[in-house]
C-alpha cells in the first residue's frame, strides 16, 4: 500500500484518452484563451480524429493508440523536424532535449508540441536569447521573442554558471522576459540545476487565466513554481514543481471532453461563482487559485517575482499579458556547500525518514516521485510511449518539413 501526498498529477495519460466533439478544424477556442491555451486545444484535439488510423501502435486499445519509441530517436528526430521547420541545430536540439525528457517522465508538456508543427515555427522577429545586466551574481536574459524554452534553459543554466565561477558565492539570480510561448514543464530546468550540485528554484507567470477572488477578472497565470535539491550520490534529484492554481487548464479540457464535473470549489463562471461546469469555465469564466488566500499569496508572489522583477509584461501597464506576449521567469541558484556539511546526505536522510513515517511497513509518496520512478522506468527499457498521431506529425515534419497549406 502507498499514501499518496498532494501534488501535481501527471495529465500525458489523459491526453491519449480524450475525445473531443468538434472536428481538428473547428477546435473550440474560446476567446480569452492565449495563443498557448490555443495551441493546447489544439493540440488535444489530435485524439478526436479516429480516421486514417495510423499503422504504428503498441496496444489494442484505441483509446491506448501510442507508439513505443527509442528515447534516443524521439529526441533526434523531433530536433530533426524542429530544423526543417526553420530553427539552427542547437536550438532544434536543445527544445528536442526538454520536449523529450518531460515525455520520459510522463509530464504532459512532452512532444504533444510537435502535433502541429505551425505552432513551433520560429516568429518572425524572435532572436537568440541575450545576456543583458551581467554582475558576478545576476543576470537578466533577454529572450528576444524565442520560446520559453529557449529563454528558460539559457536562465537556468547562467544560475549555475554564476556559481561555478565563482566558487566562494552562495547564490545567484537569473531572471528572464521577453518570452512569447509556455517554457514547458518547470522541474526540467531545476532538476538540470541539482544534477550539478546546485539548488535550483524558479518561477514562471503566464497570460491571464485564473482569478484572485470569486467575481473578479482572472489576473494570473497558472504560475507555477518549481524546486530541485541535490541529494546523495547516486540517488535522483529531489524536484517539485505545481501550479499555484486550482485546477490546470488540461484539467478542464479534460472534463469538458469526458463530461464530467470538476471538483468543487477550483473554478469560475462568467459571473463569477464557483461551478463544476467545465463548459460554463471554458465559456468566460477563470480557474481560481488553490487554497483559498494560501494560493492566493503564492500566484502573487510569482507575479511579483517572475513578471515584475524579471521585466515581462506588468499587469496594470499593459492590455493584457497575453497581447504583450512578454512572459518572464525567476532563477535562483543556491551552493548548499558554503552554508552547511553534507547537504546532500542530509537531504536523503529527510527524504527517507518521510517516506517510511506511514509506518506498518507502507510508505508516503513523496511529491514528484512518480514522475522519478516513471523516467527511471522509460530509460531503463530505453523507449518511451507516444501517442501515435503525434509520432507520425513528427515524422512526417522531419521528412518533409512544414505542409504547404495549414
Amino acid at each position: 500500500m502507498t499514501l499518496t501526498l498532494p501534488s501535481r498529477v501527471a495529465f500525458s495519460h489523459l491526453l491519449r484518452r480524450t475525445t473531443l466533439s468538434r472536428p481538428r478544424s473547428t477546435v473550440y477556442c474560446p476567446t480569452w484563451c492565449s495563443p498557448l491555451q490555443q495551441a493546447v486545444l489544439s493540440e488535444i484535439s489530435v485524439l478526436n480524429n479516429n480516421n486514417n488510423r495510423p499503422r504504428y501502435f503498441s496496444t489494442s486499445s484505441k483509446e491506448d493508440d501510442v507508439v513505443m519509441v527509442s528515447i534516443e530517436e524521439a529526441q533526434s528526430t523531433t530536433a530533426k523536424a524542429l530544423e526543417r521547420i526553420g530553427w539552427d541545430a542547437n536550438d532544434a536540439a536543445i527544445q528536442a532535449e526538454i520536449m523529450t525528457a518531460s515525455e520520459v517522465c510522463g509530464n504532459n508538456q512532452g512532444l504533444v508540441k510537435m502535433y502541429d508543427p505551425f505552432q513551433m515555427v520560429p516568429a518572425q522577429n524572435a532572436g537568440k536569447p541575450k545576456l543583458e545586466r551581467v554582475t558576478q551574481n545576476s543576470a537578466v536574459v533577454n529572450a528576444m521573442q524565442a520560446p520559453g524554452m529557449l529563454g528558460a534553459v539559457t536562465a537556468a543554466d547562467q544560475a549555475v554558471k554564476l556559481l561555478q565561477d565563482n566558487p566562494q558565492q552562495a547564490i545567484s539570480i537569473v531572471t528572464c522576459y521577453n518570452t512569447s510561448t509556455s517554457s514547458g514543464q518547470l522541474a526540467f530546468y531545476v532538476d538540470r540545476m541539482a544534477r550539478k550540485g546546485y539548488v535550483g528554484l524558479a518561477a514562471a507567470n503566464s497570460p491571464e487565466l485564473v482569478s484572485a477572488s470569486p467575481g473578479a477578472q482572472p489576473v494570473f497565470g497558472t504560475n507555477p513554481l518549481a524546486v530541485g535539491i541535490p541529494t546523495k550520490q547516486g540517488d535522483e534529484p529531489f524536484t517539485f514543481d505545481m501550479a499555484t492554481s486550482a485546477v490546470a487548464l488540461f484539467g478542464v479540457l479534460s472534463a469538458k471532453a469526458k463530461g464530467q464535473p470538476l471538483p468543487t470549489g477550483v473554478a469560475y463562471d462568467a459571473t463569477g461563482q464557483f461551478t463544476t461546469d467545465a463548459a460554463a469555465v471554458l465559456d468566460g469564466g477563470s480557474i481560481a487559485t488553490f487554497g483559498g488566500h494560501k494560493g492566493l499569496g503564492l500566484a502573487l508572489c510569482v507575479e511579483l517575482l517572475a513578471g515584475a522583477l524579471s521585466g515581462s509584461a506588468v499587469l496594470g501597464q499593459v492590455p493584457s499579458k497575453k497581447e504583450a506576449k512578454n512572459w518572464g521567469h525567476v532563477f535562483i541558484g543556491i551552493q548548499p556547500n558554503l552554508l552547511v556539511d553534507d547537504y546532500n546526505s542530509k537531504v536523503s536522510s529527510i527524504l527517507e525518514t518521510v517516506r517510511a513515517s506511514a509506518g506498518d511497513g507502507n510508505q508516503i509518496r513523496i511529491p514528484g516521485q512518480r514522475s522519478t520512478e516513471t523516467a527511471q522506468e522509460r530509460r531503463s527499457k530505453g523507449v518511451v510511449p507516444v501517442p501515435s498521431k503525434i509520432w507520425e506529425s513528427i515524422l512526417r515534419t522531419a521528412q518533409h518539413g512544414l505542409p504547404e497549406k495549414r
